[in-house]
């Protein structure tokens, strides 16, 4: 098997606790991204150095969950150094009955960056990257290992690859090459099996999704997942050997996650979220103008003008909007920058609208990619009350202006 990443595997029940210690020598916060509700159950909000902290929550909901360091509240900063130090957790919540597989392999995809004697870079907040892109690595991990990780299986197995992105900033498009794929669960929500499109699938930073792969019937061939790049780099590679397992059936669908089929827009509300600032892409990269032009880092992007947003070692600012449980929301999501953007919806799951709202994609998602000058249009029903994030899954860009909230009554 794969080298493993750190993982919490739970069968159903109607309350799950992790004791999580925190012995890092800094202020530690945590939240699940995947689960729906309770919000108050998917977060703790901070755990000082050497306290104890409990993060109690149903696991009613069955899928694969990314376990995730956030600001902590009197901080910034810290989050991407412990996402960069590989503090992240896939949690999964099995199925009363599972689906039939011959390996259920949880795959955490990262990316370091390290110096020429292959040490960790440890300059952590670069204003060059938090203006920018987000700090990029220079080495793909699989599960904490470098890529590509090494897996023998026998001919016909099926794998449930429970995948997540833990990069700090990378889109990492994913290939299968040499077997038969199916995708059942996207962002922790089952969805319709599909091949998709020529095989590849998107993960954005802090995205998930679940893949049930057939290997080849004949022993001695050999299949990858890789990262299609402008180079393809192999992920993992699967080699077959061994006699030949029974044949599968059918790939099914998981089990009805509870959301509606359809979403009412005709009486939604209406919201803008629009992020600007950053550098421009034809400023100069100097680390010393860059400090002239953003000398507070908290407020380098900006939301919808600077009239909106948190801002780390402040207490949460006024939410981007209110609205009654039950009701519809349809954001327009506009990146005004020079750089991608990836924004994460807490405790909610949302259809991508086609443009005009005349339809949607045929599956649900909480975490939206927006190039450069884009705008994205979102539908979701608000299901949970309380307050819920509204935020750049890239840490640098959250600590740097690009987080906000939303309120449920």
């Amino acid at each position: 098997m794969p080298p493993e990443t750190m993982l919490y595997r739970l069968k159903p029940a109607a309350e799950a606790r992790l004791a999580i210690r925190n012995d890092l020598g800094q202020p530690l916060a945590l939240m699940m991204r995947g689960l729906r509700r309770p919000s108050t159950g998917s977060a703790i909000t901070g755990i000082a150095q050497g306290a104890e902290g409990l993060l109690a929550f149903p696991a009613t909901q069955p899928g694969s969950f990314l376990l995730t360091p956030v600001a902590p509240p009197g901080t910034e900063g810290l989050a991407n150094e412990q996402m960069a130090r590989g503090l992240t957790s896939l949690v999964v919540v099995e199925e009363e009955q599972p689906p039939a597989a011959d390996h259920d392999l949880p795959v955490a995809i990262s990316d370091w960056r390290v110096d020429e004697q292959g040490r960790l870079d440890t300059g952590f907040g670069d204003l060059r990257d938090i203006s920018r892109m987000g700090r990029l690595g220079n080495r793909l991990v699989v599960n904490g290992r470098v890529a590509p990780a090494m897996l023998t299986v026998r001919p016909g197995a099926r794998l449930r690859l429970r995948i997540a992105n833990t990069a700090l900033a990378r889109t990492i498009p994913l290939h299968v090459f040499g077997a038969q794929s199916r995708v059942i669960a996207i962002d922790s929500t089952p969805c319709d099996p599909f091949d998709p499109l020529k095989r590849n699938v998107t993960l954005v930073p802090g995205g998930r999704c679940e893949m049930m792969v057939d290997m080849p019937r004949t022993a001695g061939e050999e299949c990858r997942i890789e990262a299609r790049f402008a180079q393809n780099v192999p992920l993992i590679t699967f080699r077959i050997d061994g006699t030949p397992l029974p044949a599968h059936g059918p790939i099914l669908r998981l089990p009805d996650p509870g959301l509606p089929p359809a979403i009412r827009l005709q009486d939604a509300l209406r919201v803008d979220f629009a992020i600007t600032g950053g550098l421009p892409r034809e400023a100069s990269a100097d680390l010393e103008a860059i400090r002239q032009r953003f000398p507070d880092r908290r407020r380098i992007f900006r939301i919808n003008d600077g009239v909106i947003g948190d801002r780390p070692g402040e207490a949460p600012g006024q939410p981007l909007f209110r609205i009654g449980r039950g009701k519809v929301v349809v954001m327009a999501l506009r990146n005004q920058t020079a750089w991608p953007q990836v924004i994460g919806l807490g405790a909610h799951a949302f259809r991508l609208l086609h443009p005009y709202d005349d339809g949607w994609e045929p599956y649900f998602l909480d975490t939206m990619y927006l190039a450069p000058g884009v705008t994205a249009r979102i539908a979701f029903i608000a299901e949970t009350p309380g307050r819920h994030s509204l935020r750049s899954t890239i840490a640098e860009h959250a600590e740097a202006g690009v987080a906000t909230g939303f309120e449920v009554t």
